[in-house]
């Protein structure tokens, strides 16, 4: 379409809403699909997936096709989203280091409330955690997603389906009043494992990642309908970033700019459906959805604001619009340069150790830089990059808990001091290291810890201040039982950072426990209180525990279950102290308190709990009961060394000696740990078999050899 033709069009509607047709106390619905990259939907031409729920749904909006997300990380993006300005104005650089200061930077949550909008959000995604400084914008902000997963990677995102079942609580209550609700799902976000029938369908795929997406939404939609919602409000559908795909050596997203890693799908529903089925091909970025609702509103737009309604003509004599995008995560995270660039209707130019343009119409894919042919397109559009601010680029102090959970969700590296950025590599000649990193998550993943722990120790001999690295070993060998090693990998990782991580200090910590270093694990956890007080009572309670002093363990305990967001880990601390001083029906109501909060969190298995359950039935002589407790543990967590161990002496108590043996024998086979074969021989010997016990140290000494 003709760019006066498009011009018109924005004008025709903006003379509209000048005329008294703007839609006042109009609810907003904003669906954010994370990291769904625009040329992989149908309405942009693609056709090896279908998306019935979002293709009908384009004809009923206008539909932008050249927008972009400033930033290809999920929460400076939702930043940027909210708050109408870019990542140098509203200071979020990155998903960890940097916090929105709602009462600093203006924000769309805010400005609705104050207009009598109340305001909700539901999220899947740990990244978007209410303690970024986004849950506190909105009167409702529910993140309710499990932290815990005991000696396995921790699970920090949720299906769209589970938030969509919070979203729609919290929206039937709420439907007559004018509102501002935030949905987000983390579909398509790796790892790629669509549920039925889309895996069947399209396999493990980005592809059938896409499809799930869709249908999510497609259920949301419907329920906005059911609710009396949708026919009357603006409902906008976006992403906040692509994905790479290996396009340019990327697989996900984060570390490069080319346009797979910006170029975002989004979709505006007026109220009514009016004017559906428009097609606009200016360029447009996220900070223009606050604008754009404010106008849409009929309300003022913000001071602050740099982003334009999505609606509004160009202004007279102002040129061709360019739109910023940077990524600081290779710099801060991976010691690598950073990246910017501006985007033109015709041209992208990357700002980085190696300057590159490309002709995004003529070659859309960016196959062929054209920095040696196009200098003067170049210049110009370096020029206008050189206009956009700086900004803050220098994060505060991350808990490694944040880190280590970003890292499970494929975010790689450390935080690194941004100050000096001479002679940075750049990131596109650094691929091969990606691949290294993407390969001991996969291992990781699916518990190939020694292949995993092998594939990080290259990668830290290679690079030893990759600080991400050192802590996937630390936790690789704490699942394996090495505590000496996993200490001795978190030491190094706080030795690399150049901030302090009280989170890392508390998995330290715990450990130190388990290695009987209290004194060393108290410091840590003191040193923790303020960046993470939840996490570093739950730690003191701990090292109370195992000092034997039950009273301040208890005291710990409680200080820790009154934080904002307790997770059910945090109770059952709790029910340890209480079967510990012998209080098991007490315990026993414990661990029901936490299987009740851990079910009001759509939660499954929690690392402990049948465990925590079966060792207070077995006390209480309910031997069937137990069993079967201890048998829910080791089927959610096959690697619990201690379950297997107390399953057996439960077999071994009812008289069957070799259904014992045989658990001990899955134990070690499932986890071939030295810790696991520690539990086994304690636990033979204990049962009567001195020989197998004497068999087992055998065994041990062959496994700790063979597992370095």
């Amino acid at each position: 379409m003709a760019l006066s033709i498009l011009l018109a069009l924005n004008a025709g509607c903006s003379k509209t809403k000048t005329q008294g047709r703007a839609y006042p106390k109009a609810p907003v619905i904003l669906v954010s699909i994370d990291t769904l990259r625009a040329d992989r939907l149908p309405i942009h031409g693609y056709t090896k997936v279908e998306t019935p729920a979002l293709d009908a749904f384009a004809r009923e909006s206008w539909v932008f096709t050249n927008a972009y997300s400033p930033v290809p990380l999920t929460l400076p993006a939702h930043a940027s989203l909210l708050s109408g300005s870019l990542p140098p104005e509203h200071g979020v650089r990155n998903n960890a280091g940097f916090f929105f200061d709602g009462k600093v930077v203006g924000n769309m949550p805010a400005h609705l409330k104050k207009n009598g909008y109340v305001t909700g959000a539901a999220v899947s995604s740990y990244v978007l955690r209410y303690e970024t400084g986004l849950g506190a914008l909105f009167d409702f902000y529910d993140d309710s997603i499990s932290t815990t997963r005991g000696g396995e990677s921790a699970r920090n995102q949720r299906s769209g389906q589970e938030t969509a079942a919070r979203a729609v609580q919290w929206l039937s209550k709420e439907a007559e009043k004018p509102l501002f609700f935030l949905f987000h799902i983390y579909e398509p976000h790796a790892p790629y494992v669509p549920p039925e029938p889309f895996l069947s369908r399209y396999g493990a795929t980005y592809d059938g990642e896409v499809a799930a997406s869709d249908a999510v939404v497609g259920g949301f939609l419907h329920e906005l309908k059911k609710l009396g919602i949708y026919d009357r409000a603006v409902v906008i559908v976006l992403s906040d970033h692509g994905e790479g795909l290996g396009d340019h050596g990327e697989d996900q997203h984060g570390i490069l700019l080319y346009r797979e890693a910006i170029h975002v799908p989004l979709l505006v529903k007026l109220p009514k459906g009016e004017g559906g089925g428009q097609r606009v091909e200016t360029p447009v970025e996220l900070p223009d959805i606050f604008p754009t609702v404010a106008k849409l509103l009929g309300l003022a737009v913000p001071q602050g604001v740099s982003g334009r309604s999505l609606f509004d003509p160009p202004s007279a004599g102002e040129g061709e619009r360019m739109i910023f995008a940077e990524t600081l995560y290779p710099r801060l995270q991976l010691g690598w340069s950073d990246l910017k660039s501006v985007t033109s209707r015709r041209y992208q130019f990357i700002h980085g150790p190696r300057p590159e343009l490309y002709d995004i119409v003529e070659d859309p894919l960016q196959k062929m830089d054209l920095m040696p042919k196009k200098h003067e397109a170049a210049a110009d559009l370096a020029r206008a990059l050189h206009r956009y601010p700086h900004g803050n680029a220098k994060p505060a102090s991350v808990d490694e808990e944040t880190m280590k959970r970003l890292a499970s969700l494929g975010y790689i590296g450390s935080m690194k001091d941004p100050s000096s950025a001479a002679d940075l590599p750049n990131p596109v000649d650094n691929v091969k290291y990606l691949k290294l990193l993407e390969e001991g998550w996969r291992l990781a993943a699916n518990h190939e810890n020694a292949k995993a722990a092998a594939t990080f120790r290259e990668l830290v001999a290679q690079n030893p201040g990759m600080f991400d690295a050192w802590v996937q070993l630390g936790v690789l060998y704490a699942e394996m039982g090495r505590d000496d090693d996993a200490a001795a990998a978190y030491r190094r990782a706080l030795a690399v950072s150049p901030v302090f991580l009280p989170d890392l200090a508390t998995e330290l910590g715990l450990i130190e426990v388990r290695r009987k270093q209290f004194d060393e694990a108290e410091k840590l956890a003191r040193r923790a209180l303020d960046g993470v007080p939840a996490k570093a009572r739950e730690l003191l309670a701990r090292i109370a525990l195992a000092r034997g002093d039950l009273s301040a363990a208890e005291k710990e305990a409680r200080a820790a279950a009154e934080s904002r967001n307790p997770q059910p880990s945090t109770v059952l601390v709790m029910a340890e102290i209480q079967s510990k001083a012998g209080r098991l029906e007490d315990s026993l109501a414990s661990i029901a308190e936490a299987r009740r909060l851990a079910d009001a969190l759509h939660l499954g298995a929690v690392y402990q709990l049948e465990f925590l359950r079966g060792d207070a039935l077995a006390r209480l002589n309910r031997l069937d009961e137990a069993e079967a407790a201890f048998l829910e543990e080791v089927k959610g967590f096959p690697l619990h060394a201690q379950a297997h161990a107390s399953l057996a002496v439960v077999r071994f108590l009812k008289g069957d000696r070799a259904g014992a043996e045989r658990r001990l024998e899955e134990m070690v086979r499932l986890n071939p740990s030295p810790a696991a074969y520690s539990i086994g021989i304690q636990t033979l010997s204990s049962l009567g078999f001195p020989e197998k016990a004497a068999a087992w140290r055998k065994k041990a000494g062959t496994s700790r050899n063979g597992g370095s």
